[in-house]
């Protein structure tokens, strides 16, 4: 994950990194723009994907909050999606 500090929690660190990440897979397609990222830089890097690199903020801000919210945030987060 991005190095911040998780709430302390019942959960194990793995399984709420897994919960946390399955969130931003379902509202940001994460994964795929990470996927994008590595395979071609320079097209990530260009002028073409501004909109990408945005929503790929966004997920990070996100990505930030799910870290620091409590167990019961988190249940709630994955029962919206």
């Amino acid at each position: 994950m991005s190095g911040v500090t998780l709430t302390p929690s019942a959960r194990p660190v793995a399984q709420r990194t897994l919960e946390i990440r399955r969130i931003l897979d379902a509202r940001y397609s994460l994964s795929l723009f990470e996927q994008w990222q590595r395979g071609d830089p320079a097209w990530w890097d260009s002028s073409r994907n501004e909109v990408g690199r945005g929503i790929h903020g966004r997920a990070m801000r996100e990505q930030r909050r799910l870290e620091s919210a409590s167990d019961g945030e988190l249940d709630a987060e994955l029962d919206a999606i």
